[in-house]
């Protein structure tokens, strides 16, 4: 089984290190090309985690983006006075709020995915399909053992 060491895990090894660099460049990089949108990069993503079903509430919305709920809350305030979701109260329990995408919502979606796809095959454009396939497969696999070893909430959706 492979692990890391002290001396292999140098910073320009870390992947720790990595994967915070490379978060940090793509969303400089994506959010770019957002400069003349009316929806944000951080909104586009926050729509679409909601319309892929990975987050369905505020709470679990604020863990997938890594916010603290209050400005969790102040971004779907943002969203729903635009009409791009709506908090919708179901008729069993109406404690709890499900955010449910507008019309408006999904189509903001669709017009903003292509400059987030095109960004991302500008940088894997050097790479071969079954790198990037790889690359895939393995960061989901890394995903689920962070958040199984954390305890972390699982996206269950990822690891099928």
């Amino acid at each position: 089984m492979a692990r890391l060491t002290i001396e292999n895990c140098a910073a320009q090894q870390s992947p720790g290190r990595l994967m915070r660099r490379i978060d940090k460049l793509m969303a400089s990089f994506v959010e770019s090309r957002f400069d003349t949108h009316d929806v944000s990069f951080q909104q586009w993503v926050a729509l679409k985690v909601i319309r892929d079903g990975v987050a369905r509430s505020a709470g679990e919305l604020a863990r997938e983006l890594g916010n603290t709920t209050g400005a969790t809350t102040r971004l779907i305030d943002v969203l729903e006075a635009r009409g791009l979701l709506e908090r919708d109260r179901g008729s069993a329990d109406r404690r709890v709020v499900q955010l449910v995408l507008t019309e408006e919502g999904e189509a903001s979606i669709l017009a903003l995915q292509p400059p987030v796809v095109d960004a991302w095959n500008k940088v894997l454009a050097d790479f071969e399909q079954s790198e990037i396939d790889a690359l895939v497969v393995t960061l989901i696999r890394l995903l689920a053992v962070v958040e199984r070893v954390t305890g972390a909430e699982t996206t269950k959706e990822l690891a099928e």
